[in-house]
């Protein structure tokens, strides 16, 4: 008996969360992030200065440009540039957990998880990775 209540305990704790994977969406940027913006169909490197406050738009800054082009981005024109090596934060079933890049490949990342074996190591989309 224990075991089928432990068995519907965590399907329905695994089926409700995904039912409601928006109220765990990452925003696509946080202040201090470099990133790259889209501009004129070229990619710029930026850095985040706010995100506004349904985190859905960066306000950022074009580095080496001055603040006269500062704007406000959606998610479509922003990119996040993370290199191997780089501590990043990962989001795993709606909690962030501490990991690091490994790899970069076609705006996906090879990451793994702090104090976890390799077996836990996967690629992920950049809306899965932050600062």
């Amino acid at each position: 008996m224990k075991n089928k209540v432990l068995f519907g305990a965590i399907f329905m704790a695994t089926w409700v969360g995904t039912l409601i994977p928006s109220a765990f969406a990452a925003s696509p940027c946080s202040v201090g992030q470099k990133a790259e913006v889209l501009w004129k169909q070229a990619w710029y490197p930026a850095t985040v200065l706010k995100v506004n406050n349904d985190n859905e738009k960066c306000y950022i800054t074009y580095d080496g440009y001055s603040s006269s082009w500062n704007e406000w981005v959606d998610a479509e024109r922003f990119r996040v540039s993370f290199q191997a090596g780089d501590a990043v934060r990962i989001l795993w079933k709606g909690k962030w957990y501490p990991g690091q890049v490994l790899e970069v490949s076609n705006d996906h990342y090879k990451i793994t998880y702090d104090g976890y074996d390799s077996s836990w190591d996967e690629w992920v989309e950049p809306s899965r990775v932050s600062r």
